[in-house]
């Protein structure tokens, strides 16, 4: 993927150890957002504790460094409670409430340019000639691999102007493509849509499906 996405991060930290109950402060870097259906990487913390425990549906601890996955199910929030031991044996609580977003419909794209139903990609045939299929995520908030997810092209069908469409493997043009834009008149347009995608990672989700890629054939 060509764009970068930033992981959540959960800071928690304490005041005031005084003869009131500690509260805690909970601070979030970027959104407070999960999607639904991959792991989503979290990083917890609670400094001033000497140990500590979270919970959540769909909360799995990865490691002893506070790295954690969560993979939220259904609903519009999911609640991390975090209990906390201070060094004088006292139990903190705090609970961060985050919110689930479903994953949105992905954009198809040729060499990183892609704008789905909202616009025509002007190319130039030879433009067109090293072209290769993707999808890219408008508001997608952190690195696909980081959340053990990742994906490729694996086939789309491409039509020019009325004719009928042609179903193509892999995420290239073949020879016989490219013969096909070469003959193409300028001012024409092609369309390339059914884009199928193999992930890895998602888990019991269904994806919407990839929005098209909508060319015009421009002089050079």
């Amino acid at each position: 993927m060509k764009h970068l996405f930033c992981s959540l991060f959960l800071l928690i930290s304490f005041t005031g150890f005084s003869q009131e109950p500690p509260k805690a402060v909970v601070e979030v870097n970027k959104m407070n957002v999960v999607y639904r259906g991959v792991n989503n990487p979290l990083t917890l913390s609670m400094p001033g504790t000497v140990s500590f425990e979270a919970s959540a549906l769909g909360l799995k601890k990865v490691d002893d460094y506070g790295n954690y996955v969560m993979n939220p199910g259904s609903g519009l929030t999911d609640d991390i409670e975090l209990r906390g031991k201070l060094p004088n044996g006292e139990i903190v609580t705090a609970i961060k409430t985050l919110r689930i977003k479903d994953i949105g419909r992905p954009i198809g794209t040729i060499n990183g340019l892609g704008c789905g139903k909202k616009c025509i990609l002007l190319l130039t045939k030879d433009e067109l000639k090293d072209g290769k299929i993707d999808i890219k995520f408008e508001d997608w908030l952190f690195d696909w691999k980081s959340a053990s997810t990742d994906f490729k092209i694996i086939g789309y069908s491409i039509g020019f102007n009325e004719e009928t469409p042609i179903q193509v493997n892999g995420n290239s043009f073949t020879k016989d493509i490219l013969e096909k834009i070469n003959s193409t008149q300028i001012g024409s347009e092609i369309k390339i849509f059914n884009i199928k995608i193999h992930f890895k990672g998602i888990q019991n989700y269904k994806l919407k499906a990839v929005e098209p890629i909508r060319i015009k054939i421009t002089e050079d």
